[in-house]
């Protein structure tokens, strides 16, 4: 109980633009923690935190702090982020395999919330249907297997209960959906383009990583059931992020381009989970890591196009290196750590979860160069389009300094982290 009230003040206190030396601190003590190497720390019985989940806990925290820097007015989504904030931490901190399923459907709540209450267009119940009828549909078998588990104590004691459960793709189905996997992913686009920029932001960066969460502490069970079936799933996920490379070439919705990026970067991410080994966990944590930087930075940076220009549509707009030159070095920065361009720590994570997969099939090596290519052929079209050209109106547009401020905190760990790489050991 201490644990939920003293989230639930630093949730609230971290929205204060005063106390930014709080959410500092915070980070500082993460930081320290990674630092020291502690494998396990166990405060109670409902609560347990570990590298896996240290490292998870950072990236909220600092996803939050970056919103909240960015955002001009927190008035209409500071409850719902302030919710999202406190759910996720706990989330992250659980022990009990029910209070985490719990915890894990409890977030749907503030960000359904976010998404219908807070977007723009019309179509934003539409996008909240979808995304409430995807997990929750998704998410009763979950809550049916850890039920019919005979001791559903703790993550702990997951490999005394190997056999108990024989149908392991629907048990897991509540992770897939949620990271998303291709067939799975189609609320993800829809939810992003009515979200608002906050909404955009920690879903991207926090909100999918639940599904790798959930997938990395079930493992010890699934090891031991799945092994005839990752093949099946490693396939689907990475002909899905071919097909959704593929896709992004054709989109002209800025923001729903990036989603489908990143339906093709989770790909990779549960690709390399269902190895199964050391390295493809550490290389899935370090992509979910650098996912959650890039990905974030590149809707702020839709937003600050999107209040200039008003409209996302790629046509609409060109020549942003002379009506928005402020934009344009970031914007091919963080367009270059979305295809994993060094010395970006993306490119770590796509270098070991290339290393675990061809441990299990050489073969795999040809459709990870395929999706390489064709995330460099709409990167590079994406940047072309907005960038270069001459551009329809003279006016020379700024950003406010914050903003820049926000983009240059979402790069620096992307840089840092690469000489830090013992943070991700685990």
């Amino acid at each position: 109980m201490k644990m939920i009230l003293s989230t639930m003040l630093m949730s609230g206190l971290f929205f204060y633009y005063s106390n930014y030396l709080i959410f500092i601190s915070v980070i500082f003590i993460f930081i320290l923690f990674k630092m020291n190497y502690i494998s396990m720390m166990i405060f109670n019985k409902f609560f347990f935190m570990d590298s896996i989940s240290a490292i998870l806990i950072l990236l909220t925290i600092a996803s939050i702090l970056l919103i909240s820097i960015s955002s001009s007015s927190m008035k209409n989504s500071f409850l719902m982020i302030s919710s999202i904030l406190m759910i996720l931490i706990l989330t992250f901190l659980s022990l009990n395999m029910f209070s985490f399923y719990i915890l894990f459907e409890l977030v749907l709540i503030p960000t359904l919330f976010l998404v219908t209450k807070i977007g723009y267009q019309p179509e934003r119940l539409q996008a909240g249907i979808y995304l409430m009828i995807y997990t929750i549909l998704a998410s009763l078998p979950l809550l049916l297997g850890i039920l019919y588990l005979k001791n559903p104590s703790n993550f702990i004691f997951l490999f005394s209960n190997c056999s108990q459960i024989n149908f392991m793709v629907i048990f897991i189905l509540a992770f897939l959906v949620k990271m998303p996997m291709f067939l799975f992913h189609l609320w993800l686009p829809k939810a992003h383009v009515e979200a608002p920029v906050e909404g955009s932001m920690i879903l991207a960066a926090v909100l999918l990583k639940l599904g790798g969460y959930g997938l990395i502490r079930f493992s010890p069970m699934l090891y031991s059931k799945f092994i005839p079936m990752n093949y099946w799933i490693m396939s689907i996920s990475l002909v899905g992020a071919i097909m959704t490379s593929m896709n992004c070439i054709r989109q002209k919705d800025l923001k729903s381009l990036i989603a489908y990026s990143s339906v093709a970067h989770m790909g990779l991410v549960l690709a390399s989970i269902m190895t199964f080994n050391y390295l493809g966990i550490l290389g899935a944590m370090i992509m979910m890591i650098a996912h959650g930087l890039s990905s974030s930075a590149l809707f702020l940076m839709v937003n600050m196009i999107y209040s200039k220009h008003h409209t996302r549509n790629i046509v609409s707009f060109k020549g942003l290196w002379k009506s928005f030159p402020n934009i344009t070095f970031w914007w091919f920065i963080f367009i270059a750590a979305n295809i994993s361009a060094p010395p970006s720590i993306n490119l770590m994570g796509e270098i070991f979860i290339l290393m675990s997969v061809i441990n299990l099939n050489l073969l795999i090596m040809l459709p990870f160069i395929f999706i390489s290519l064709m995330s460099s052929i709409f990167s590079i079209i994406l940047f072309l389009n907005t960038i270069h050209n001459q551009p329809n109106s003279l006016i020379t547009l700024n950003s406010h300094n914050k903003l820049f401020l926000t983009l240059f905190l979402h790069f620096l760990p992307l840089i840092l982290l690469i000489m830090k790489m013992e943070m991700f050991l685990f």
